[in-house]
């Protein structure tokens, strides 16, 4: 079974766990020095996403390659491919990626945060924009300090904890886009990593993870725990939307109620805590696209085990750099 993975940038150990578990991965990046793309079986030089012809140079791998699956990682990725998913499946390739209506409403956090009270899913009360933000703190609807991040941001990019109106209120005159503002969260932050079922389309794993450390917006140091509430708040969660494949979840903890911040459509930066505890997602996109329903096996690993991520560094010749690449 053969895997394109897209812009795969450092994610060597992911590329590893898709190889560990039977795939042959084909690997992609618009930059040569992306270093997972030396983990690869294969390798491709992409141009930027934003090029012309970009879908159909992807099409033309995965044909060349009888690649059975593409799966993307980066954010601005994601509603491309799914967008395309027609030309895809249309060329007997999978994309392993939620459908396109899906994908949008989580990368508009305004959009996700309005679905999911209409959903009756507990969120942090949340405002949107100069206008209704302004109004907001004149109410006292929310108090400082308090959480911005941009509607439309990702990877806690120009996300901020403000403690003065004045600069709340010059951060969102400065931003070119619109900003959110979040009551803050005074708990735990979790991070829980979900796979739904491409053929059930039901959730089949959950994998919670305290996060202890975060770093550059990645879960740097977790905790694996188990709680049956967040399990079932998850699966509530998941019911209430169209998704497929990998997710990952983001949930505060306040006042000791858990809170749905945001979905990532898309394999997280800490899948590897729950891969090295035995939650094998590509395992169970290997079972899909071999046409097989996957069984519900929520909350079966150890609790307790603490993940770190650590340092590490690849040395390429500029002969063996290139000696690979694909053409």
């Amino acid at each position: 079974m053969t895997i394109v993975i897209l812009s795969a940038g450092t994610r060597n150990l992911l590329v590893s766990f898709f190889k560990e578990s039977g795939f042959n991965v084909i690997a992609t990046d618009c930059d040569r020095c992306a270093p997972a793309l030396y983990y690869a079986d294969s390798y491709y030089i992409m141009p930027r996403i934003t090029e012309s012809g970009y879908i159909d140079r992807v099409i033309d791998i995965c044909l060349q390659n009888k690649a059975d699956a593409v799966l993307p990682l980066f954010e601005e990725e994601l509603t491309l491919i799914a967008e395309n998913r027609r030309a895809f499946t249309d060329a007997g390739i999978t994309p392993v990626i939620s459908p396109y209506e899906s994908v949008l409403l989580c990368k508009d956090k305004w959009q996700f945060y309005t679905k999911m009270k209409e959903a009756h899913v507990p969120v942090l009360k949340t405002f949107c924009g100069l206008k209704d933000i302004k109004s907001a703190l004149d109410e006292n609807a929310i108090s400082l300090p308090a959480f911005m991040k941009p509607r439309y941001g990702a990877g806690s990019v120009d996300s901020h904890i403000v403690a003065k109106k004045e600069l709340c209120l010059s951060i969102c005159e400065e931003q070119n886009e619109e900003m959110l503002l979040q009551e803050l969260a005074d708990g735990d932050e979790y991070g829980v990593d979900v796979y739904v079922d491409l053929i059930s389309h039901k959730m089949v794993s959950a994998f919670i993870k305290k996060k202890l450390r975060m770093r550059a917006g990645e879960t740097e140091k977790s905790l694996s725990v188990k709680d049956e509430a967040l399990f079932s708040l998850v699966r509530k969660v998941v019911e209430s939307l169209d998704m497929a494949g990998p997710l990952d979840i983001d949930v505060f903890g306040k006042d000791g109620r858990f809170f749905i911040s945001e979905i990532n459509p898309r394999f997280g930066g800490g899948y590897p805590h729950a891969y090295l505890c035995g939650i094998n997602f590509p395992k169970l996109i290997l079972n899909n696209l071999n046409g097989k329903e996957n069984p519900d096996i929520t909350g079966c690993y150890e609790e307790g085990t603490v993940a770190m991520k650590i340092q590490d560094i690849i040395l390429l010749p500029e002969d063996q750099k290139d000696r690979n690449k694909m053409r």
